[in-house]
């Protein structure tokens, strides 16, 4: 007799993409996955207020390989990945992606441009940056 057994998380990874083909782009803000499968390099931003910071978790990369720019509420980051095998050597396994990147971060408010700090700390890219003056909020005060 063959006893099938059931494992819940068996195909997670293919429910999750049944479900983003389903409620497509639109079903929801960011969709079942926050971003799509392969997408490099991954990314978070921090809303701080009158900052957002910015993260990239970019290993493997160096510095001078990285192209950062500003403009209004989006960040764009440019890099090349290089591969770290020999000419003659065959892959066993190759689960890490070589090339050229590009990814574009829309930011949840306009930043000034002038205030744009970035550094490269172990494999991981912080960007901070200020907000916009017109960004920011304002106190009103309400006269009675």
């Amino acid at each position: 007799m063959l006893l099938n057994s059931w494992f819940p998380f068996f195909d997670v990874a293919k429910t999750l993409d049944e479900m983003d083909r389903m409620f497509g782009t639109r079903g929801a803000p960011l969709g079942v996955r926050s971003v799509p499968r392969g997408t490099f390099p991954a990314m978070n931003v921090y809303d701080h207020g009158d900052s957002v910071t910015l993260t990239a978790e970019i290993p493997g990369v160096k510095a001078d390989d990285l192209d950062l720019s500003v403009l209004n509420d989006s960040v764009t980051l440019k890099g090349q990945r290089n591969a770290h095998a020999g000419e003659n050597d065959r892959y066993y396994r190759r689960e890490r992606p070589t090339g050229s990147f590009n990814r574009t971060m829309t930011l949840p408010d306009p930043v000034d441009p002038d205030s744009v700090k970035a550094e490269y700390n172990r494999g991981v890219l912080k960007v901070t940056m200020s907000k916009a003056a017109e960004a920011k909020a304002k106190k009103i005060q309400i006269k009675s």
